[in-house]
């Protein structure tokens, strides 16, 4: 740690010794709350949700009866209700805290105030408050896991900051005694409480990544809202956090530095909202900041394929900030894309196929958006690969009436500051989606801190489609957020003609123990074919590599015309790939291996494993992809 790190982890720890020895609850001393008028008619348009459960990770929540809000309903155990900071949330001892924030970020609270404003039932209505008020009692202020992550104090804030203008103007909110009652005495103060975690919280230095982003975020959304005396100050301070962490966390292409796919629609909502929010209050973010923002969702346009499916480089945690329609697995990259045609005015961004959905009608009704979006015609997609050099994301493409090619070469680097929390060891890794269906993939993230063995299997080198050597990971993993001796990727060459397209590129993961790894990836656009060439170096110490690939569970596998060809099908589209693997290997086992497709759930799949050994020093290794109809 730098210096000033030290001193910042000092301070912290003062600040927790002073809040456990000394707890002071605090207590706004004036409130004001801007009145803003929401129509929210065209969210009310779409079909009602079930909201009787809240589905989230595979996991169901029945949200009609009593919520214990400490309970992890994965395992049926439950966190104490303790000093928040003082609880051990990175072992199984009391459960798995991400189950518990899940359901504590009260995602399901808005869908219930829309149902509400549909339905005029105020049935809605007082289980909103009942809801609320449960929370606020089993969660006194710093007790409980509730209290420990500022990232969930904040989501907390931005959904509070919808549910509160659904009722503002509501006239059965506002004349009832009870509610305003509820309001005063259990709302507002939760409201401050937060607010005041949110601020003296921050996430600084190595731990500045989404974390500090959601905090900006949701303290600049209260305190446009709800002015308490140090609200002022807060927007300030939080919109000049936003103002910098956009560009800071991004390359000037959009790409966000974290390398965790999954994330980016996480991390890009965090600054949505508050431009929507913003829009709502007269307060202007700069042109760098709406540029970027734009070049963000440009990044999520090229990053998707046919269906909107997204190369699952680095961790998936199913993060969302607010889920109007009560689907956590709705695609939230494509509702983004929805809401930057019109609030960026991108046209563009509208991918035929894609429709309306009540998030994108949320964020933008105050501009009218939905008929906006409905007057658009949607642009044909181009037939083209987009290559992004500086960051290492190369993305090659081909778009016919038979359908889509998309193949994602990862040349980037491990994450972002030096704990690279959320990336994998997947340098030089690529995934293949044919017709918006996965043929290969990355094996995706499962868990974080719960089981130490399968946080290891799904960052590990081993479970991607490229190159390990000795079984050892191209960086160090030290734990589960934490990662030494990152690896640096190259471009070497990059060619770009209408038939062929072709990009090389190495990594020096494996340097400490006398090995280089290099891939070409040619891809013949007549042809339907990829060429991928991988040339290994390596000292007397290294005994073997392993060229690994990795297929979805769905993928099923015929044996082709050789020992080393394989026919692998999918039955959700007609075409076929032809898989040659190297003729110079000196085995091959295709062995039974996971794959998880959303947080806490995970399939069984199956892995190629080319094992060489390396006694000339230097091999190549070539392995061929033809697609067919």
């Amino acid at each position: 740690m730098s210096r000033g790190e030290v001193v910042f982890r000092a301070g912290q720890a003062i600040q927790k010794y002073k809040e456990k020895t000394f707890p002071k609850v605090p207590v706004h001393k004036s409130f004001a709350a801007v009145p803003f008028f929401f129509d929210p008619t065209d969210a009310l348009a779409f079909p009602s949700p079930d909201l009787s459960v809240y589905h989230f990770f595979g996991l169901s929540l029945d949200i009609e009866s009593s919520i214990d809000f400490h309970k992890d309903i994965f395992s049926g155990k439950s966190f104490p209700l303790v000093f928040s900071k003082s609880i051990d949330t990175r072992t199984s001892k009391f459960g798995d805290a991400k189950v518990v924030w899940e359901i504590n970020r009260l995602q399901f609270l808005l869908p219930i105030l829309l149902e509400y404003r549909k339905t005029g039932n105020s049935q809605h209505l007082s289980r909103f408050v009942s809801i609320m008020t449960d929370w606020d009692s089993q969660n006194p202020y710093m007790i409980g896991v509730n209290w420990y992550s500022n990232i969930e104090v904040n989501v907390r804030l931005i959904n509070w900051y919808w549910c509160w203008i659904l009722l503002d103007n509501d006239p059965v909110w506002q004349s009832n005694t009870q509610y305003q009652q509820f309001k005063n005495e259990v709302w507002i103060p939760l409201i401050y409480k937060h607010c005041v975690y949110s601020n003296n919280n921050p996430s600084y230095y190595s731990s500045a990544n989404n974390h500090l982003i959601s905090e900006y975020a949701g303290l600049f959304v209260a305190s446009t809202l709800w002015h308490f005396p140090e609200s002022k100050q807060w927007q300030h301070h939080s919109l000049k956090g936003l103002e910098k962490e956009i560009i800071l966390q991004h390359s000037t292409n959009g790409i966000n530095k974290e390398e965790a796919a999954e994330y980016i629609q996480f991390i890009t909502d965090f600054f949505l909202v508050p431009y929507v929010i913003s829009q709502h209050q007269n307060i202007s973010f700069s042109k760098n900041y709406t540029d970027t923002l734009t070049n963000i969702c440009k990044y999520i346009y090229n990053f998707i394929d046919a269906k909107g499916n997204y190369p699952k480089y680095g961790d998936d945690d199913d993060g969302k900030i607010i889920v109007p329609s009560c689907n956590t697995h709705d695609n939230n990259f494509l509702s983004i894309l929805n809401t930057a045609v019109v609030l960026l005015k991108r046209p563009e961004f509208k991918l035929p196929g894609n429709t309306w959905d009540i998030k994108s009608a949320l964020l933008t009704a105050h501009i009218n958006g939905t008929q906006k979006w409905g007057a658009i015609q949607p642009l044909s997609r181009k037939d083209a690969s987009v290559f992004y050099e500086k960051e290492g994301h190369f993305f090659f493409r081909k778009t016919t009436q038979q359908g889509e090619i998309y193949f994602h070469f990862d040349a980037a680097s491990l994450g972002f500051l030096s704990l690279a929390a959320h990336g994998h060891a997947d340098a030089l890794s690529v995934i293949l989606n044919v017709d918006g269906c996965a043929f290969l993939v990355d094996p995706g993230t499962y868990t974080y801190y719960q089981n130490k063995e399968w946080r290891k299997y799904f960052v590990n080198t081993s479970v991607h489609n490229t190159v390990s050597f000795d079984q050892i990971n191209q960086a160090n993993h030290v734990g589960a957020m934490m990662w030494l001796d990152h690896f640096t990727c190259k471009l070497e060459t990059l060619q770009k003609n209408n038939d062929k397209e072709i990009v090389s590129a190495s990594h020096d993961g494996y340097k400490r123990i006398g090995a280089k790894h290099s891939r070409t990836i040619e891809f013949n656009r007549l042809k339907n074919t990829i060429v991928i060439k991988d040339e290994i170096e390596a000292a007397d110490k290294v005994n073997n590599a392993i060229l690994h690939w990795h297929l979805h569970p769905l993928v099923n596998i015929a044996p082709g015309s050789n020992k080393n060809e394989f026919v692998l099908s999918h039955p959700e589209t007609n075409r076929k790939v032809i898989l040659n693997l190297p003729n110079n290997t000196n085995e091959i086992v295709i062995q039974d291996g996971w794959y998880s497709d959303s947080f806490l759930k995970k399939a069984s799949c199956k892995i190629f494993d080319c094992f060489f050994n390396i006694t000339n020093r230097e091999v190549v290794l070539q392995t061929t992809i033809k697609i067919i109809d």
